[in-house]
């Protein structure tokens, strides 16, 4: 009998993504009975698969304690989640990006806020213009532009999102990158060819006019583009030093996306996604078949694929 896999999504979409269908897709035809699970579902019996791939959980940032407390219990269970639950609890909140940071990785400055302090610490830092992230969100949800004139306007909004995601009142501040608009933003994809991450494929995103938000329900676009050969040097630097700060074995991990803006050449990091990330498959015809013949070949079905080129 073929190993089982469940591909765990979010109540909303029961029947995965787009992107994760092409992988479903890309697991059958090597044979392996893969399948959607809601993670929250209290009627899966997760113990029936041989391996968890956590997908399309794209609520888990407002139920962070049920999402930790259902990867607990599927360890306890011993069956295999990945990517690693270690590598997942330290990416959910952004307090990783300080992490990179001191680590020697290229990361768009920040601080943290409450509110109460955001006037404060745009004068403190010289942002005339700057981006509020809750310290815990997926999707662009509670993401907003702000500066030192709308201050004010701010808080209000602040106040309006407290309590609304697992990080309670803490809130990322940024310094607002314009280039986002006119450059855009990379998103530079790793995959597992059975033993490392390599990189696959990349794509360059950007927001709808006058947004500054580049995810594609909100209007943006991503296109197939290929990154100079830095680029992707600087993106393999900050998911390695990822593996290394939440303890998951790089060999565990079957996807990463690398998100950042280009700046003096090198790749400053905004976000790194190990948790949900769309993989852009349809930027590459072949990457899913990629990753999918590197999770057979660690359940012991196929052999590993050859490398990306």
């Amino acid at each position: 009998m073929p190993p089982r896999i469940a591909l765990a999504t979010e109540a909303a979409h029961p029947q995965l993504a787009d992107d994760d269908r092409l992988l479903v897709l890309a697991l059958r035809a090597l044979g392996l009975d893969a399948e959607p699970a809601v993670w929250s579902d209290p009627d899966v019996r997760w113990r029936r698969f041989d391996l968890v791939l956590v997908r399309s959980c794209w609520d888990y940032h407002r139920r962070l304690g049920e999402f930790v407390t259902w990867l607990a219990a599927l360890e306890a269970s011993g069956v295999s989640v990945r990517n690693p639950p270690a590598l997942l609890r330290w990416n959910a909140h952004k307090r990783y990006l300080h992490e990179l940071a001191q680590d020697g990785v290229r990361v768009v400055p920040g601080t943290w806020i409450r509110p109460g302090g955001l006037a404060r610490a745009l004068e403190a830092r010289g942002w005339n213009e700057a981006v509020v992230k809750p310290g815990v969100g997926a999707s662009a949800e509670g993401i907003f532009r702000t500066s030192r004139a709308a201050a004010a306007d701010g808080e209000r909004r602040l106040r309006e999102l407290r309590g609304r995601s697992g990080a309670g009142d803490e809130f990322l501040l940024q310094p607002f990158v314009p280039t986002v608009a006119t450059d855009g933003e990379w998103s530079l994809v790793f995959l597992s060819d059975g033993r490392a991450l390599r990189f696959s494929h990349a794509v360059c995103k950007r927001p709808a006019t006058g947004d500054f938000r580049v995810q594609r329900e909100l209007g943006g676009s991503a296109v197939a583009a290929r990154p100079e050969a830095g680029l992707v040097v600087d993106a393999s630097t900050a998911v390695d030093a990822a593996c290394a700060a939440s303890g998951a074995p790089a060999r565990d991990v079957l996807y990463a996306r690398v998100d950042g803006v280009v700046r003096r050449g090198r790749l400053q990091l905004m976000e790194l996604e190990c948790i949900e990330p769309e993989l852009f498959f349809a930027a590459d015809r072949h990457a899913a078949h990629r990753l999918a013949a590197a999770i057979a070949s660690r359940l012991g079905e196929r052999p590993a694929p050859p490398a990306a080129t």
